[in-house]
């Protein structure tokens, strides 16, 4: 059932369960579901309602004190569904390599392979509804075109399946109607109480943004509340214990990991609407949607010392471009003939369906999604200032190092050797990337009305590592199965236990992860 925390009745002072789990997001929901129809009694606590709430949003302020990054307010969603509810739906697992410990990646390697994830893949492409666990090159044929013939000695060819299911509006019903599971929204969970002994965690105190408070306590507690607030949440726990819950190694917050993502390059071609159209979105009939990318092999990563990155085909459309950017460099009469003579009919049908009009001459380039090495500099820390509530608020220290900017320069190199090996164009490589600074990026520029998005550095809103599994907790945080180390009781969900991000878009892997932290919390509570 569905419960709004602050309309409670003041008699209830305290909340019994066998499991609490802290957070309705991709990770919580995918919990919750599990235990629907058992004998479990299972509490979800949700900070937000079932929709965007103002004050609940405020309680995500926070301090980019690194590289810049978006309003953390905004980066992350307190509501029932989580970001789920405005993503894109871009699903792919990690590949091999990710699992693995490589030599030139420091800090890198899982505790589990991917043998162990892959039966909950599975479960989770039905959980997401994104169609058959497929992701390779040979999706090509399902779509129709043949591959434009990329050393797959270099380049893998590796599909997002994109369909973006709201979480909330999914399965509201189904945790409206379970008779063992409620969900309360609109309460915040403020501090975690350990037991006597401080191996376990007793309860949890819950605060609604009218003062009201309530005790949570249960056997076992997930928190399941994003790569920022999950730290945030330990962190914050130092009055209980020095330093902060599962913190004695000063791991909590540190190695915070993104998507970076920004145009590495600009293509020539004679092509660039056939080219777009191949390596764009693909839409056929009874499939999710379909958008392919290119990955470096696991040897070429190996060769070359580089991460786990893709790169991507984009426009930049005279559309996409802001009202002061088109003030400020229009396109004449004469360029939007051209490109109007150059668009195939059934492209130009297609595009002005989707209310796109003419793309600007020449406009083809090809951004990179990197992997991000870990790093335990970059960080989420707490802040001296506090939410409505009186917690301390979390801070963004986000940094990237040589090797991140390293790769995408390799990257943006090999493309352009199979560029014209295959003479499908010129690639003309981006000035930032040779300029002489082992780890400089574009940056915005404030003021600039003719910068597109892609022109600087950007994440993907991907909250990565700041609890990370490990083998011993000299090493992270979580141990293999997202139990907090010296908490026999705490577990984390969500892609914050992620040793290392990949190139793939998190959300496939946290509800994997989510259903196997199910099984294993199912066999602890019989």
């Amino acid at each position: 059932m569905l419960r709004n925390f602050a309309l409670l009745d003041a008699k209830n002072a305290s909340i019994e369960s066998d499991l609490c789990v802290i957070g309705a997001g991709a990770a919580g929901i995918a919990i919750a579901r599990a235990f629907v129809g058992t004998r479990t009694r299972v509490a979800v606590i949700e900070s937000g309602g079932l929709g965007v709430d103002r004050v609940a949003q405020s309680l995500n302020v926070g301090a980019n004190l690194g590289l810049p990054y978006y309003d953390l307010a905004q980066a992350r969603e307190r509501r029932f569904g989580g970001t789920t509810m405005r993503w894109s739906g871009r699903c792919a697992p990690l590949d091999p390599i990710d699992f693995a410990t490589r030599p030139w990646v420091p800090h890198s390697g899982w505790p589990i392979g991917p043998e162990v994830l892959d039966p909950y893949y599975r479960r989770a492409q039905d959980v997401l509804d994104v169609g058959e666990y497929r992701y390779d090159a040979s999706l090509w044929q399902d779509i129709g075109l043949e591959p434009d013939g990329f050393d797959p000695a270099t380049f893998a060819v590796r599909f997002w399946r994109i369909r973006a299911r709201r979480f909330g509006h999914a399965f509201r019903q189904d945790l409206a109607d379970a008779a063992n599971v409620t969900v309360y929204l609109n309460g915040t969970v403020v501090s975690l109480a350990p037991d006597h002994d401080a191996n376990s965690i007793r309860h949890v105190v819950v605060q609604s943004i009218c003062g009201r408070e309530v005790i949570v306590t249960a056997r076992h507690f997930v928190l399941a509340t994003g790569g920022i607030e999950n730290a945030r949440l330990l962190l914050a726990s130092d009055e209980v214990e020095r330093a902060g819950i599962g913190n004695g190694r000063d791991l909590v917050g540190r190695f915070f990991m993104e998507h970076p993502k920004c145009r590495v390059a600009r293509i020539e071609t004679p092509d660039p609407h056939g080219l777009l159209e191949r390596w764009r979105k693909q839409f056929p009939r009874g499939m999710p949607k379909l958008w392919p990318a290119l990955v470096p092999t696991a040897a070429v990563q190996e060769r070359h010392g580089i991460l786990n990155s893709s790169l991507a085909f984009y426009y930049r459309s005279a559309v996409g471009m802001s009202a002061a950017a088109l003030r400020a460099r229009p396109p004449g009469p004469a360029a939007i003939a051209r490109s109007m003579a150059e668009i195939p009919a059934n492209l130009v049908r297609r595009y002005v369906r989707r209310r796109s009009v003419v793309f600007a001459p020449q406009a083809l380039h090809l951004l990179a999604r990197g992997e991000q090495a870990p790093d335990r500099n970059s960080r989420v820390v707490l802040s001296n200032d506090r939410d409505a509530l009186g917690q301390r608020r979390a801070d963004l220290d986000w940094r990237l190092g040589e090797i991140d900017k390293r790769s995408a320069r390799v990257l943006t190199e090999l493309a352009a050797t199979e560029f014209a090996r295959l003479r499908l164009g010129r690639i003309m490589p981006a000035a930032w990337l040779s300029d002489g600074s082992p780890d400089g990026w574009p940056l915005p520029r404030p003021g600039d009305a003719t910068q597109d998005h892609h022109d600087h550095l950007q994440g993907g809103n991907h909250h990565i590592g700041t609890t990370r599994m490990a083998t011993d907790p000299s090493r992270g945080v979580t141990d293999a199965d997202a139990r907090v180390f010296g908490k026999a009781n705490l577990f984390v969900a969500g892609s914050s236990v992620f040793p290392t991000s990949g190139w793939a878009n998190p959300t496939l892997t946290i509800v994997a992860l989510a259903l196997r932290l199910a099984d294993h919390l199912k066999a602890r509570l019989p």
